[in-house]
């Protein structure tokens, strides 16, 4: 025997094992950090709706004056949410006072795109597939749809619809946005 010969290092089979093993790792490591971000901004985006909702009621708290047709004064404020536009909602002021958004008169404060998520569920609906809103100053009194006594909102993962969340509003003005 050569004495000289040395035996170090990996086989091939052993090389293949190791690089199997890490891409495994990865691919799971990617996996579950895919759905935490998805997670993430779930719940991000569910805070912000809610954090509307609490700004809305806190124009309607405070009597915040808008100018409809040249005269600002206190009107009720509301969010507008249609399953049939899923990426968005409205932010608008009710300037007849009438609990309802109508499209010709009731201006628009500001309309929201959701990011990474979507609307899922809306209940109650009104006559189309939307769900209105509206907190009315000075108190507030919370109109939902004209006369519901509670609202649900469920938010879901456009990656991964089996992640929703879900925000409750009460006649009495409490939000509550489940996590």
């Amino acid at each position: 025997m050569n004495a000289d010969y040395k035996t170090e290092g990996f086989t091939l089979v052993e090389m293949m094992v190791i690089i199997s093993i890490i891409g495994f790792m990865s691919v799971t490591l990617l996996s579950n950090q895919n759905k935490s971000s998805d997670r993430r901004k779930l719940v991000l985006e569910t805070r912000r709706l809610s954090q509307d909702f609490r700004k809305v009621q806190n124009f309607a708290m405070s009597s915040t004056a808008y100018d409809c047709s040249g005269s600002a004064k206190a009107v009720p404020f509301g969010i507008i949410l249609d399953t049939d536009v899923t990426d968005r909602y409205l932010i608008v002021a009710d300037c007849n006072k009438d609990k309802i958004y109508d499209a010709g008169s009731d201006p628009i404060i500001s309309t929201v795109v959701f990011n990474s998520v979507m609307l899922d569920l809306l209940n109650p609906k009104n006559g189309s597939n939307g769900l209105e809103v509206f907190f009315v100053p000075p108190l507030p009194s919370t109109a939902i749809n004209i006369n519901e006594t509670n609202a649900t909102i469920r938010l879901k993962s456009l990656r991964n619809n089996s992640l929703k969340l879900i925000i409750t509003i009460k006649s009495n003005g409490v939000i509550n946005a489940q996590q």
